[in-house]
């Protein structure tokens, strides 16, 4: 059976070689099986194609969420912003895991690295600001259980330096198109912008009424894993602590969706569960942010040697913001 929801760049990571990403999940070996955005909202994304050594560039459409105040809390109460100054700047480490299963193979990519230069450039009079994260540096880590190790990937994410992610986000976190762009790539660096796409974190959506401590809200994104797979992520979040200009938020996330056809299979019962913990401070360009979530559906292929086989698959990504 066809492996559904491809990442050319995992596979480029497991056989060493390079491939430009394709606007739409391709064929691959199995344990190049795809992942989704981070427990993201709709971060499909679509290729800009370039001459040989000219720039990669890739672009995630905006995040289609809505967001409803549960309870507004205890205590005195004010309105959550990501509230970074123009031209603020701040160094962040951004790092990304991967992990996809089909039946009892799976694959894990060691965790990607990246060193930011993080600034913000306009902001408006609804606090919507530019901002700009220039990669400075970019390392692999080892993870424990993976058959792959930091050298597998380097040759992919050697030469990110100067890679910048560019987009718009509103007071309340919201965010609109995305760039990721690398004006001269190694010759793996497509790889590893599809990887980095997938994997990117993404913070949560905030209420725009007043909340104090042990406030709740939820917010509903309709999401697209690899550009095929329609899923909602529908993610309960609550403040746990407030400590002067910090507040610091927990996520819990499940994700289900419609039995739908793709590539001549019939995907069914998706589902999954996430996590996600984010601090934010007053004037900091990034907050402290770590999130995981787990997508698990399965196939059925009519044009496979045994159509009744099911194939079971298990999607996990994993991130963090930690700035510096």
């Amino acid at each position: 059976m066809r492996s559904l929801l491809t990442l050319a760049a995992l596979a480029a990571c497991n056989s060493g070689t390079s491939s430009r990403p394709p606007a739409a999940p391709q064929t691959p070996d199995p344990k190049a099986v795809a992942t989704p955005a981070a427990s993201t909202p709709a971060q499909a994304a679509e290729t800009r194609p370039a001459a040989p050594g000219g720039p990669v560039e890739v672009k995630i459409p905006p995040a289609q969420t809505t967001v409803k105040l549960v309870s507004d809390g205890q205590g005195k109460k004010q309105v959550l912003r990501y509230s970074a100054r123009p031209g603020a700047r701040q160094t962040v480490e951004v790092a990304m895991d991967f992990t996809g299963r089909q039946d009892a193979e799976e694959a894990t990519a060691p965790t990607i690295v990246l060193i930011c230069d993080a600034r913000t450039g306009t902001v408006d009079k609804d606090g919507a600001a530019d901002y700009t994260l220039t990669v400075t540096g970019a390392d692999a880590r080892p993870v424990a259980g993976s058959d792959r190790t930091p050298q597998d990937l380097k040759p992919a994410i050697a030469g990110l330096a100067g890679l910048t992610i560019a987009g718009k986000r509103g007071a309340n976190g919201s965010t609109g198109e995305v760039t990721l762009r690398l004006e001269r790539p190694p010759a793996s660096g497509d790889d590893a912008l599809g990887l980095i796409r997938e994997t990117l974190p993404v913070l949560p959506v905030l209420p725009t009424q007043p909340v104090g401590l042990g406030a709740k809200w939820q917010s509903t994104t309709a999401a697209r894993l690899a550009d095929k797979l329609d899923i909602t992520q529908v993610t309960d979040y609550e403040i746990i602590a407030h400590d002067g200009a910090s507040w610091t938020i927990k996520g819990m996330t499940k994700v289900s969706g419609k039995d739908q056809k793709i590539d001549n299979a019939t995907i069914s019962a998706i589902s999954g569960t996430g996590t996600s913990e984010t601090t934010i401070a007053d004037g900091a360009v990034y907050p402290v942010h770590k999130e995981q979530l787990e997508t698990r559906f399965t196939a059925t292929d009519p044009e496979s040697a045994d159509p009744s086989k099911a194939v079971q698959f298990t999607i996990k990504v994993g991130g963090t913001v930690t700035p510096k």
